[in-house]
């Protein structure tokens, strides 16, 4: 740093922000405010699409799984189809993690169209299999809301939605028919209802229904290797797409090698849910156009600050630059007292947006329909490497806009100066 922007600074920090009235003064507050208003509602935008980001995909992901593959064959219910299925092989388990990245989960899963009965109602469903200690059991025991949580190593039993449980009018402890049409049979079960979950996604909440795999495959004459599907998850978001495509190739790969003629379907959740990340990216959209109104704001509002400034201390221009202080050097001294306001907005914005990001984190304050949103609250998520990303892009955005205004003091003549009231 040379002699002369050690010079700027000093008088950058000795020069007073107050009116020789007292006081705080108007531009000064003005632009602490709007810097601190536009950082806390940068802050808030950005935190609030990332919970949404990941509740949603969390939540859909949970329905859907990362990756989902199956016998490409027609008639996807059938008889013959459930009892043929797909069998997870130690050989088709080895070159499917083969083309996975380390720490992902291969599970297998049963989806079964049923009919549950009440004495007076009936509703369609789609009952799913799932194993103890796998990715479903996980997702589904955080939505319980009554009874317990499931557990897929006790068979005959079931997990409702609450959608369901207050059509049919069931409760946990209540057991009830499930009818299940494979192939030209008709079979018929009754187990207990012991886990009543809520997710707010009311399109899968009224579809799917949960029970042990192993009830499913005794039910169905299959053997602890053989289900409808084979569920991968365990993989980073970001990594889904990229390894959807691994597998494909190494499951071709495979059937050619030990001559299968089955085909294999892979399908990852961006494709499945579709529908969900593509509203995910409308949101995007309008957080970027958030930030770019907030950054205008601050912007433009320290612009008029600094020329307040300025404009307050024209008789101190004078002074310095008949004292033989060059032009550069006194805008670099405004342009340094205008950054510390930026800084001081900066920071009493980031304090403001943190509290309340931490109250709603863990009070959920603020709350939403769920039928439009899936959600019951707010979610937010703090990121710490976003928030000072954006301070940082905030701070440069700040300096460069600054330098416009401070142009106006090379055209101040020392000797009107030193008259100017």
């Amino acid at each position: 740093m040379s002699r002369r922007d050690n010079i700027s600074l000093w008088l950058a920090s000795r020069l007073s922000l107050t009116p020789q009235g007292g006081g705080t003064s108007p531009g000064v507050a003005v632009a602490v405010i709007a810097v601190a208003l536009s950082v806390c509602v940068m802050i808030l935008s950005i935190a609030i699409v990332m919970g949404f980001k990941r509740q949603i995909t969390a939540k859909v992901t949970g329905f859907e799984q990362q990756i989902t593959v199956e016998a490409d064959r027609s008639g996807f219910f059938s008889g013959e189809y459930v009892n043929e299925g797909i069998r997870l092989t130690p050989a088709l388990d080895a070159a499917i993690r083969s083309a996975l990245p380390s720490g992902a989960t291969v599970n297998l899963t049963i989806r079964q169209p049923a009919i549950l009965k009440t004495d007076s109602d009936f509703q369609g469903v789609v009952m799913k299999g799932i194993t103890s200690g796998g990715a479903d059991e996980a997702f589904l025991n955080p939505q319980v809301t009554a009874g317990g949580l499931f557990c897929a190593d006790s068979l005959n039993t079931i997990a409702i939605s609450r959608n369901t449980a207050d059509a049919l009018g069931l409760a946990p402890g209540d057991r009830i028919y499930t009818h299940y049409l494979v192939g030209e049979n008709l079979l018929t079960r009754r187990p207990v209802v012991t886990t009543v979950y809520d997710t707010h996604f009311s399109e899968y909440d009224r579809l799917i229904c949960y029970a042990p795999i192993a009830m499913l495959q005794t039910m169905l004459h299959t053997d602890s290797i053989t289900a409808t599907a084979i569920e991968i998850n365990g993989l980073d978001d970001a990594e889904v797409d990229a390894a959807v495509d691994e597998l494909r190739v190494a499951l071709a790969r495979y059937a050619g090698e030990h001559g299968e003629q089955l085909r294999y379907r892979v399908t990852g959740v961006h494709e499945s849910g579709a529908l969900y990340f593509s509203w995910l990216s409308l949101i995007d959209t309008n957080v970027v156009v958030i930030l770019t109104l907030m950054a205008c704001v601050a912007g433009f509002t320290l612009i008029a600050s600094l020329l307040v400034i300025i404009l307050q201390r024209i008789p101190t221009i004078g002074l310095l630059k008949a004292m033989g202080a060059d032009d550069g050097m006194l805008r670099r001294t405004f342009v340094a007292i205008a950054a510390r306001l930026a800084v001081v907005g900066i920071l009493a914005g980031n304090a403001v947006a943190l509290a309340l990001l931490l109250v709603q984190q863990r009070w959920h304050v603020v709350h939403l329909n769920p039928d439009a949103y899936y959600l019951n609250y707010v979610p937010v998520h703090i990121s710490v490497p976003a928030i000072l990303g954006l301070d940082l892009a905030v701070a440069v955005l700040c300096l460069l806009l600054l330098t416009l205004p401070s142009r106006m003091i090379a055209r101040l003549n020392p000797a009107a100066t030193m008259r100017y009231e």
